[in-house]
């Protein structure tokens, strides 16, 4: 029995030691807080982090023999390429310009006041912040924004898309993904959405939350549900349309009433002054729309 128990630990021991394990990476650089950085990876985790100093630092793990980490550039702009997997957490000034392009790696920026520009085939995007400018963009990975953005543009194939906060001028599409958009709190010189456009094909569509004063919002999905929920003392201009779904109105008594030709449905109404508020489209080819208070009004209110 000993020696069957030696054997074995002599066995676990070389296999330990031909396995490729990890590199650890701890890397810091000097860098201009209104520069630029420039991350490439494959596969793996890329954690995105704002910070005072002014200091380009990363740290994390490699696997041992399946690629290595470089860094080029200078104190002004930096690339770092991951030719492995990587599991990277990067630390940069708050105001950078970062860059993050990869195949399967999931993305995760937070605290970057800065311009993000992320991209990844088949990893999620996960922001959180008041980034003054973002654009992300997956296949099949989804995509969540949190905080309050200058400008935002999110691009989807498959992917769900969520977007919690507020921002001056947003932007979602996705061929078959669902949009959820939960616009409330901050943004730069207002609240929810100023400007936005939601897009999808086949997915559905959903509005919740605040519209900007003055602003303009326009929803489309193609053969998706349209749910808008807006609060009760919203004031703005409606323009609702559906082809071949229903329109279900419980902001007001307007009623939709049947397109010329008779195919489709139609709503245009305004909760207070017409022109004097937001104005708010939605179209829909095939799919159903509806109209909401939000939160939802009781079934003796409407």
């Amino acid at each position: 029995m000993t020696r069957t128990t030696g054997w074995l630990t002599l066995a676990i021991t070389l296999l330990a030691r031909q396995a490729p394990g990890q590199e650890r990476v701890d890397e810091h650089w000097a860098l201009d807080p209104n520069g630029a950085v420039r991350i490439t990876c494959p596969f793996g985790k890329i954690r995105v982090r704002g910070w005072d100093a002014e200091t380009l630092a990363v740290t994390g793990r490699l696997e041992r023999g399946a690629g290595r980490l470089s860094a080029t550039g200078d104190a002004h702009v930096r690339t770092i390429e991951a030719t492995g997997p990587a599991d990277l957490e990067v630390h940069v000034p708050r105001a950078l310009t970062v860059w993050v392009t990869t195949t399967g790696a999931d993305i995760d920026a937070v605290g970057v006041d800065g311009k993000l520009d992320l991209t990844s085939v088949g990893g999620a995007i996960h922001v959180v912040g008041t980034p003054q400018d973002v654009t992300a963009e997956t296949m099949n990975g989804s995509v969540e924004l949190a905080g309050g953005t200058g400008r935002a543009r999110v691009k989807t194939v498959s992917g769900d898309i969520l977007l919690r906060g507020a921002s001056q001028d947003l932007g979602a599409s996705t061929l078959s993904g669902r949009i959820v958009v939960r616009a409330a709190g901050w943004q730069r010189g207002g609240t929810g959405v100023q400007r936005g456009k939601f897009e999808s094909v086949t997915g559905d569509v959903r509005f919740e939350g605040e519209l900007g004063r003055g602003g303009v919002v326009e929803v489309e999905s193609q053969s998706g549900t349209i749910e808008v929920r807006v609060p009760v003392n919203t004031v703005a201009d409606f323009d609702v349309l559906t082809i071949g779904g229903a329109i279900t109105n419980h902001l007001g008594d307007a009623q939709p009433k049947p397109r010329p030709g008779g195919t489709g449905q139609e709503l245009r109404f305004s909760s207070g002054v017409a022109g004097s508020g937001a104005r708010l489209t939605a179209r829909s080819f095939k799919g159903s729309i509806l109209l909401q208070t939000f939160p939802p009004r009781a079934a003796s209110q409407r």
